[in-house]
Order: structure tokens, then C-alpha cells, then sequence
């Protein structure tokens, strides 16, 4: 008997590199399996990939998500600054900078 598959991505991106592995995985495949499955762990030796939140395309999904065929699963990281509070410290670096 042939087990079925769905083709995803598993995505990581740190500030020094980032990695998109293409894989199948077997049919009802959590999310979480998915991103073992991957390895994707082995490219990121100083990050603790398991504890962070995981989504597709942008939308961080529960523990429970099972994958579909097409999915890119990504791995999110903490973001070290705001998007908001980067572009205020801009626009009121620019409005001190007309004085």
C-alpha cells in the first residue's frame, strides 16, 4: 500500500542566513512533526527551534494544525525591533533633522 504525501516548505530565517526545505510528508502530518521532519534544527545549532510559534504563510497556526499540500510552514523568531515604533524613531529623526 502506498501512503499518500503533501509537498510543503518548512522556512527559518535568522539575521546571519536563512533555509526553505521542500519535503512530503505523510498525510495528516501536525505542524509541529512537520518542522521535524524537515531537520531544518540542524541549519540553526544556536536556536531552540521547538520553542517557538510556527505558521503558514504568515499566520501563526495551533500545535494541532494538521499541514496541507502547498503549505510553507514557518518558523517565527522574536523580532528585535517594532515595525510602528521603527518607522516613528524615523519620521521624528527626519522631523529633528528640518529644525
Amino acid at each position: 500500500m502506498i501512503e499518500e504525501t503533501v509537498a510543503i516548505e518548512v522556512a527559518f530565517a535568522a539575521p546571519e542566513k536563512q533555509r526553505v526545505i521542500q519535503l512530503e510528508v505523510p498525510l495528516g502530518t501536525l505542524i509541529r512533526d512537520a518542522v521535524r521532519l524537515s531537520c531544518i534544527e540542524s541549519h540553526f545549532p544556536s536556536y531552540d527551534l521547538s520553542a517557538l510559534p510556527v505558521g503558514v504563510w504568515m499566520e501563526v497556526k495551533p500545535q494541532a494544525y494538521v499541514v496541507q499540500s502547498g503549505d510553507r510552514v514557518q518558523i517565527y523568531r522574536a523580532l528585535i525591533t517594532n515595525a510602528k515604533d521603527a518607522r516613528r524613531r524615523r519620521a521624528q529623526t527626519q522631523a529633528n533633522n528640518k529644525i
